[in-house]
């Protein structure tokens, strides 16, 4: 299935709630190019954990994100992740990343700098004559405010801890089901309380519960809407 034309497609959410999955499908379905926002900041959490700097420290977080190189390369709807040219791929989904990439997504500068390069992706794989999928906490409402749909997804609490839970078992990953549901509750409460860009639903975004949906049923409401905007 291909698009008319180049589109963006802009994906926010709480953890848990499927953007991931959603982004994956709907990036080879479409033959579109997949942008992992989140993996930016866990790139550069892993960076300020290898450096050893006060990760509470904003001066000192924004001094090593202009310090380091990251990049995203997409492959079949799969990203791989580097930092200075190393392969983070695997490390990024580590618990550790997760809350670094927490900490320093609340700093101001730190988003501003990451908006600006997630805006310059989106405009070289549009240039390039592909559509974009991009996936994160602020992408509908900041990153790419003008993306041709809008989608918030959403779920139940516990319904999200288990998600995550199988995900972190399925990497081979040691943990308790009653942490990854703690630390759901204090991400979403970063999420939603930071000053700079939090997590909100668009005015024109299509919120879609997936508590109860498979993934091919997500993925089949997003289609639809879609084809009612004649985008495909």
């Amino acid at each position: 299935m291909y698009t008319q034309k180049p589109i963006k497609i802009a994906i926010d959410g709480p953890v848990g709630s499927g953007k991931g999955t959603l982004a994956i499908a709907l990036t080879k379905r479409l033959n579109a190019f997949y942008v992992y926002t989140g993996a930016m900041y866990r790139e550069l959490g892993i960076a300020c954990l290898r450096g050893k700097i006060d990760i509470k420290n904003e001066d000192e977080v924004v001094r090593i994100l202009n310090s380091i190189n990251i990049e995203l390369k997409e492959a079949d709807g799969n990203i791989k992740a580097f930092l200075n040219d190393e392969d983070v791929t695997h490390e990024i989904f580590q618990p550790h990343a997760g809350k670094a990439a927490s900490d320093v997504a609340v700093f101001p500068r730190v988003r501003k700098e990451m908006v600006l390069r997630q805006v310059k992706i989106a405009k070289e794989a549009i240039a390039s004559g592909k559509s974009v999928v991009m996936e994160g906490r602020d992408i509908t409402t900041n990153v790419i405010p003008n993306a041709d749909i809008k989608i918030y997804l959403t779920a139940d609490i516990k319904a999200r801890a288990e998600r995550r839970f199988k995900q972190f078992v399925d990497k081979g990953i040691k943990v308790n089901f009653d942490d990854v549901l703690k630390d759901l509750e204090k991400r979403d409460k970063k999420d939603t309380e930071r000053i700079a860009s939090p997590l909100r639903v668009a005015e024109d975004a299509v919120v879609i519960d997936t508590t109860n949906d498979s993934i091919d049923q997500t993925v089949d409401k997003v289609i639809k809407r879609l084809k009612e905007k004649n985008l495909i």
